[in-house]
């Protein structure tokens, strides 16, 4: 993973430097960024390691090979040992994440203390899960414990270790049933998600949106949230650099036209947010 732009906001685990827990070989590694600005990541694979990425805060995607991933907070993208993966656009946007990168349990024998049928039947689940998983806030807890008894335990105890790392495995192999909201609003969210996106330029104000679909302010902002995993705001500043990205392309297309199509008022304002979210100035980005 990359070094994050606040080293201050960085902490990684590696089993080869890990002196009390170098009896720990299924957890290669395990960290925690948090991304203050867009940082770089490019292609990468660990061969014999699944990588499990839990999404805190923000949002960022994903690609492997042909596929492209976005995830948003509360969820969990994964790869699978020997999988070639990276940052869409190979960069990381602005984010908090947990991740670990684990031993595949067909590779070792006496992974966490199973025997063998367990151990391979908890490699086919891992196999079998999807690309992204929903996670239950609880994860999180799992985490901040497992990182606890490594940064301040023993020897001694690893079996705590081992338990913390099975939890967090198996709450994405049971992933916890996503919260419902009745069809017909989630219906309007969509729409309304349609209406944002065809028109990103737009100054999109919580008060109209919410009034869109019926509902108060408040409500549509936590609405908006469980379903894009950020604020109306950031989601369609980010549509509005997507929509950049394609107009920087054209020839002749100017940074300061650009901006003004999208509703910047100036230059500075849209380079500043541009680099936020690409990890570039738009002319770094066009070049």
């Amino acid at each position: 993973m990359p070094r994050s732009k606040s080293d201050s906001a960085r902490w990684v685990y590696e089993w080869v430097n890990a002196g009390e827990f170098a009896c720990f070989p299924e957890l290669e590694m395990m960290g925690f960024d948090r991304f203050q600005e867009a940082s770089p990541l490019s292609d990468h694979r660990h061969d014999r390691c699944f990588e499990f990425v839990y999404v805190e805060n923000g949002k960022l995607a994903w690609e492997v090979d042909d596929g492209h991933y976005p995830t948003h907070a509360g969820q969990c993208f994964h790869t699978k040992p020997g999988e070639w993966h990276r940052a869409g656009s190979n960069y990381v946007e602005p984010s908090s994440i947990w991740w670990i990168i684990m031993v595949d349990p067909g590779e070792m024998q006496g992974w966490l203390g199973f025997g063998e049928a367990d151990r391979l039947r908890i490699q086919a689940a891992l196999g079998a899960l999807p690309r992204i998983v929903h996670a239950d806030m609880r994860i999180r807890e799992q985490f901040l414990k497992l990182r606890g008894i490594i940064e301040h335990g023993t020897a001694a105890d690893l079996f705590r270790a081992r338990h913390y790392l099975l939890d967090i495995l198996l709450q994405l192999i049971y992933p916890p049933v996503a919260r419902q909201i009745p069809l017909d609003l989630h219906e309007a969210m969509l729409a309304l998600t349609e209406e944002i996106e065809a028109e990103p330029e737009r100054r999109w104000a919580n008060k109209e949106l919410a009034a869109k679909v019926g509902v108060s302010e408040s409500h549509f902002y936590r609405l908006f949230q469980d379903m894009h995993g950020q604020s109306p705001a950031n989601y369609i500043d980010r549509l509005r650099m997507n929509r950049a990205c394609g107009l920087l392309r054209m020839p002749g297309a100017s940074v300061t036209g650009v901006a003004m199509d999208l509703g910047y008022k100036t230059s500075q304002h849209f380079a500043t947010v541009f680099k936020k979210y690409i990890g570039v100035s738009p002319t770094q980005w066009r070049m």
